[in-house]
């Protein structure tokens, strides 16, 4: 659970926030945007509602100071991250929406990408799973969605499997609990954490105790 921040290559030792069930999407936020892109953003936002999931992105909150910082704690405190590409975003931001989706990937987040259909994606993602936006489009995410419940009930399983490591065990937990907040999660993490107290390195601890502290 040791966790380095890339703006001075340091350990986080400040908290951050967590966001249960929430997607952080990825795309061209600035004025103007095309009406692809428009329709593809209100159909996202309709399906993620259908599935109880809140949306954030990189202009959600405005905190005055540094801005990759901000985007880095976001995500390290969501579950999921959504890409939502077309060929007419201009490759400045396509630099930039790759890297956050790199950064979730090395993070463990769940990723998937939403792209026109006539959008190429580069070779390093050709085996990253994509969903066009399509007349199949509602389907396929739903379909995504469902096998978040099954990332949900692995993590939950590996907590368990491998409870001698604490630290490893609560982060699954912790992954599980990001995929769907329930109460129980946190009960089982807190009752590690007392259990192996004089066992967990001090960063741990910060990481952990910032977890269990969340709402």
């Amino acid at each position: 659970m040791i966790v380095y921040s890339p703006i001075n290559g340091e350990v986080l030792t400040n908290a951050f926030k967590f966001y249960p069930r929430t997607a952080f999407v990825m795309t061209k936020l600035g004025m103007p945007i095309s009406e692809e892109l428009a329709a593809m953003r209100d159909a996202l936002k309709l399906q993620l509602a259908k599935c109880q999931f809140n949306e954030i992105d990189a202009s959600s909150s405005v905190t005055g100071k540094d801005f990759l910082d901000k985007i880095w704690k976001v995500i390290l405190g969501v579950p999921l991250g959504i890409a939502v590409l077309t060929k007419d975003i201009k490759p400045r931001t396509l630099a930039n929406i790759y890297y956050e989706l790199g950064i979730m990937d090395a993070l463990g987040k769940e990723t998937i990408i939403v792209k026109s259909p006539n959008y190429d994606i580069p070779s390093d993602f050709k085996r990253t799973e994509y969903i066009n936006f399509d007349k199949s489009f509602s389907k396929q995410f739903l379909k995504f969605i469902d096998n978040l419940k099954e990332r949900e009930d692995h993590y939950w399983l590996m907590s368990e499997i491998i409870q001698a490591d604490p630290v490893l065990s609560i982060d699954y937990i912790k992954r599980a609990y990001l995929l769907n907040p329930l109460k129980k999660y946190k009960k089982e993490a807190n009752k590690i954490f007392i259990e192996n107290d004089l066992n967990i390195d001090e960063q741990s601890k910060l990481h952990i105790k910032n977890f269990l502290n969340s709402r």
